[in-house]
């Protein structure tokens, strides 16, 4: 009823985890959105396989871990843009000869938490999928999921990821 629907935001409070020196709201705000456009230019420098944009969301001494691996430092991750990328072109030959292109990629993220832990540090939380698909499939799939946990810090005036776990 009404009272339940009075009590959802103090729910909502109540499960938030309050940062330690919280941001004047307007720097809160501008942050967040920072944040934002940090994690679009990742996706954004994978989906397009443009390595320089996806490092770029990085500090230069970032750590990303896939599975057992950790990758270190803003030129490494790049690599595994251009691998990708190489490893595309060479399917996409092969496909040539079978007249089946590589299917289009789209990462998509939902339910993203972001705490800013104080006016350099946050934190990002978030749920991930890749889908696939191109003129050959028809539809599109989800081909990969998993979640992000991100460490991100301000420097120089700007939000970069310095540790992304990719977590099943």
């Amino acid at each position: 009823g009404i009272a339940t629907l009075m009590a959802l935001p103090l729910l909502l409070a109540a499960c938030a985890k309050a940062p330690e020196n919280p941001p004047a709201p307007l720097q809160n705000y501008v942050d967040r959105q920072a944040i934002e456009t940090t994690l679009i230019r990742y996706s954004t420098g994978l989906d397009t396989f443009d390595a320089e944009m996806y490092a770029s969301a990085f500090t230069e001494d970032a750590e990303f871990t896939m599975g057992n691996k950790v990758y270190k430092g803003r030129a490494e991750i790049g690599k595994i843009i251009t691998d990708m990328k190489a490893d595309r072109a060479k399917r996409a030959a092969d496909a040539d000869k079978t007249n089946d292109p590589p299917p289009s990629m789209h990462h998509v993220l939902t339910n993203d938490v972001i705490d800013i832990v104080s006016a350099d540090k946050a934190t990002h939380r978030a749920y991930w999928m890749t889908v696939n698909g191109g003129p050959a499939m028809y539809s599109f799939r989800v081909a990969a999921q998993g979640r992000y946990e991100d460490e991100l810090v301000k420097r120089n005036g700007q939000w970069l990821i310095h540790r992304r776990k990719i977590l099943d």
